[in-house]
């Protein structure tokens, strides 16, 4: 059996070595990547080992990650000026000589994040106290999956969409290379997704979609609109191409509700007009003007988009849809159930 752990790498943070030898209360660090990590789940499969509280011995040395013992050694709390998180520094035997050198890159080998709290990346992250674990920490108090950023084509390549920003150049299918007006972030903690089940990403499985796309998993918000391109689509809407939300699409195999255990982040991105990009090859829509598609925002995400683009606000406004999206979701519903009865695929090569 394995545990699978999502955190980031300390060298894709600035988290510095004293800090995870000494302590390092009021030190400050970012994160600039996330990373996953399996580790055998040893002899009890319940916790992830601690250390001894001498010379940084593994209690559970069957515990381990690439063969070598890998280890919780502190629990420490960090702020980034308005919220706090807990994350778990584990460090990692990789010559395997039953210790843990405290001057190479064995300490704080991974940072793993607790209670399902997340930072964000790229962010000023200050340590405010620190903890000797010890014995262990039950596993279900890890972050046991998170939903990661697409990786969205760009004229240099697939990028994850969390490293995008404002005035980058992003593929389009229409339209070529776009830049990036604004983009948005809304995170949702498991509280909040406990609450409204209805916001739980939508995962389309590799291939889902058909012609081996998406190239990966894909994971985008329930509303989150999905080219469909099919002869089915021609023969109801007159359109070869039409724009369905994801949520609409879950009786086709392979696409479902997530139920994650996680906090998710869903980033919308905003061009100049509606476009239509590719999240791991596949086709979706960019952000949507609509007023309805707006309200899902925040106010504060609102009144930046309105400073930016002032004629969304006028009363004849009528923000034009990169395709065909139609209007019932009971014609949604019979596309749907028509490429299943007849095993089609949503994405026909052209």
């Amino acid at each position: 059996m394995t545990v699978s752990i999502y955190g980031a790498l300390r060298t894709d943070s600035t988290l510095s070595l004293d800090a995870v030898r000494f302590g390092g209360v009021g030190q400050s660090f970012q994160i600039s990547d996330y990373s996953k990590i399996t580790i055998s789940d040893g002899a009890d499969p319940t916790i992830i080992s601690g250390d001894s509280t001498l010379n940084e011995f593994p209690n559970d040395p069957t515990q381990t990650l690439n063969g070598n013992p890998i280890f919780w050694d502190f629990t420490v709390q960090i702020s980034d000026g308005t919220n706090t998180y807990e994350i778990g520094i584990m460090d990692y035997d990789q010559n395997d000589d039953g210790i843990i050198d405290g001057f190479g890159t064995e300490p704080g080998y991974f940072i793993a994040f607790l209670d399902g709290n997340i930072p964000p990346l790229n962010t000023t992250l200050t340590i405010q106290a620190i903890t000797d674990n010890g014995a262990s920490i039950p596993v279900s108090s890890v972050v046991p999956c998170f939903v990661s950023g697409s990786l969205i084509d760009t004229p240099d390549g697939p990028r994850k969409i969390e490293t995008l920003g404002v005035g980058d150049a992003v593929l389009t299918l229409d339209n070529g290379p776009q830049t990036i007006r604004w983009i948005g972030r809304q995170e949702l903690c498991l509280r909040e997704l406990s609450k409204k089940p209805k916001l739980a990403p939508i995962r389309i499985t590799a291939g889902a979609l058909g012609a081996n796309l998406p190239l990966r998993d894909l994971c985008v918000s329930p509303q989150h609109r999905v080219l469909v391109r099919s002869p089915i689509a021609k023969r109801m809407f007159g359109a070869e191409e039409a724009l369905i939300p994801a949520r609409k699409l879950i009786d086709i195999p392979g696409i479902f509700v997530d139920t994650v255990k996680a906090p998710v982040t869903y980033l919308h991105m905003l061009f100049d007009s509606h476009e239509i990009v590719l999240s791991e090859g596949a086709p979706t829509e960019s952000l949507f003007t609509g007023k309805e598609a707006l309200k899902a925002v925040g106010d504060a995400a609102y009144d930046e988009i309105m400073a930016l683009f002032p004629e969304l606000s006028a009363a004849d406004y009528l923000p034009r849809m990169a395709r065909f999206c139609p209007p019932k979701g009971k014609h949604m519903k019979t596309l749907v159930r028509r490429h299943v009865s007849n095993r089609k695929p949503l994405l026909a090569m052209q």
